[in-house]
């Protein structure tokens, strides 16, 4: 547990007869991007709004920094979940503003600054935030979030409906906040090709519960799909490997080209084979499944 910046032990949250969470053990590490995923409906938010304290669960505990939740004074946890709650009418510098007198921020105008230029909203002026894109108003809300200089930041879906240079710009700002600050971030996204450009380590719920947790590292060497070798001397490779592997004649893919799935995590083995063998090969390549594919391996094929 000390070792996690947020753990949580059994958590459930139920409606009725109904849980939207149960029995969730999630642990997150300092200075992790967590990418939380799952269907609509699964219960990330759910989940994200017992972390944060706004909604209280039914059941099951949890720690930050080791020590329990409710014996914390001064939690500091950044949120942005759902759309943020901005005034319309005043820019992005008073709704800055108007955060920082609630919380009783200490030099107000020069960590205003700071805020507005990490965002990139530096150059907005007197413009009102009802005239903002989708883009600007999801940045605010992250400086909103930002005001406490939170140690972990919490966002749900920051990057639904944005066009890709929105999109860029969030991103990059995460990553600025996590390599720069040290800032633990859980976010979660239905872009998971997007999610998988900057992620640490990710969390699977189904069905309200939390089916797996793993490494972006765990990704990279679990998610083989194939093993694709290029030769000019490609009947040569084919023999050699043929009954090793079992590959048969529905492995080529043209003249040249085998394509070995079954044995794929035996890749490095096949290099040093052929290596051995002396053959020589144009292309050896090894291909991995996306983010959302390993996501429907682990899930029995649901999308998320």
């Amino acid at each position: 547990m000390q070792n996690d910046i947020i753990q949580t032990q059994g958590l459930s949250k139920k409606y009725g007869k109904k849980f939207a969470i149960k029995n969730i053990n999630a642990h997150i590490k300092p200075g992790e991007i967590y990418g939380l995923i799952g269907r609509n409906g699964a219960g990330k938010t759910t989940l994200m709004k017992c972390i944060n304290g706004q909604i209280q669960p039914t059941d099951g505990n949890i720690f930050v920094d080791g020590k329990a939740y409710k014996d914390q004074s001064a939690v500091r946890i950044g949120s942005l979940v759902e759309s943020p709650n901005l005034y319309g009418d005043c820019s992005a510098y008073e709704n800055l503003m108007y955060k920082c007198i609630a919380l009783n921020i200490k030099d107000k105008k020069r960590h205003i600054a700071e805020l507005l230029e990490l965002v990139e909203l530096d150059k907005t002026g007197k413009k009102k935030a009802k005239q903002f894109s989708l883009g600007m108003k999801q940045r605010l809300g992250l400086a909103l979030a930002m005001v406490s200089n939170p140690k972990v930041l919490m966002l749900d879906e920051p990057i639904n409906g944005m066009d890709p240079q929105g999109i860029a710009g969030i991103r990059e700002t995460l990553v600025k906040l996590n390599r720069d600050l040290g800032t633990t971030i859980i976010i979660s996204s239905h872009i998971l090709d997007e999610l998988a450009k900057f992620a640490t380590r990710y969390g699977i719920i189904k069905d309200g519960e939390l089916i797996t947790e793993f490494s972006s590292d765990t990704l990279e060497n679990e998610s083989l799909s194939s093993v694709t070798v290029k030769s000019p001397n490609i009947n040569e490779v084919y023999e050699a490997l043929k009954e090793k592997y079992r590959l048969s004649q529905e492995n080529f893919i043209d003249a040249n080209t085998l394509k070995i799935q079954d044995g794929a995590e035996k890749h490095r083995e096949i290099s040093r084979f052929l290596y051995d063998k002396n053959i020589y090969l144009e292309e050896f390549r090894v291909d991995h499944m996306s983010l959302e594919d390993y996501f429907m391996h682990l899930t029995g094929g649901e999308k998320p």
